[in-house]
């Protein structure tokens, strides 16, 4: 994938083109996103929703979608991803939300943090999966965390075979035989080789827990 654009930054995001030329807008996720969340919410299948949150949930509660927003770049580190061709109804200047993706920081056990993707359903097969998890590794780097874990339902085959082309290989949950768990190493930030460009300015920053401004 490319930045389509480099600097200077724009809070909107920056444009990125997949490898199979799918284009979306990505950026730091915000406080700010709660409406663009719900929104996404209601175009997710029954199934991705399930595979998301392993329940049945027929709507984004109150409480989950500010837990959701409430990104505060020490606990939660989020990405959100956005379709710049589609207008959103709720506003903004970024474009229909299609996806997120995030790491919530374990408090128990240093160094390690639980990773979660959610993509909606119209795009998923296109690659941004794969994109979001070597983001997440990378933004896991910069942030010196050890561990990236993906805690996967047996029954998402999608998500499993996504595990499997990167590399990652899956474990039983005690006592929970539903649950595949995949502990992704992170490489240290010399064994990185991040996204050059406008995306590499946007790690960094996350990892100063700065949000991108109009400047460089």
């Amino acid at each position: 994938m490319k930045p389509v654009w480099e600097l200077p930054l724009d809070p909107s995001g920056i444009e990125v083109e997949l490898d199979n030329g799918t284009h979306v807008r990505i950026r730091p996720g915000r406080p700010d996103d709660r409406a663009a969340l719900m929104e996404a919410f209601e175009r997710f299948s029954e199934t991705s929703r399930y595979n998301r949150f392993f329940s049945a949930k027929p709507r984004l509660s109150d409480a989950l979608a500010t837990s959701l927003s409430d990104v505060d770049d020490e606990h939660q580190l989020a990405w959100a991803v956005f379709d710049p061709d589609k207008p959103s109804a709720v506003g903004g200047d970024s474009g229909l939300a299609i996806a997120s993706a995030r790491l919530f920081v374990s408090a128990d056990e240093p160094g390690v943090a639980e990773g979660t993707l959610a993509i909606v359903d119209d795009y998923q097969g296109r690659g941004l999966g794969r994109f979001l998890i070597e983001l997440l590794i990378s933004t896991a780097a910069i942030d010196a965390l050890r561990i990236v874990r993906f805690e996967v339902l047996a029954t998402n085959r999608a998500m499993r075979g996504l595990m499997s082309k990167v590399g990652a290989h899956g474990s039983a949950v005690p006592n929970d035989p539903t649950v595949i768990r995949y502990d992704m190493p992170v490489p240290s930030m010399e064994d990185v080789d991040p996204t050059v460009g406008a995306l590499y300015v946007l790690l960094r920053r996350v990892a100063e827990h700065r949000m991108p401004d109009d400047g460089a």
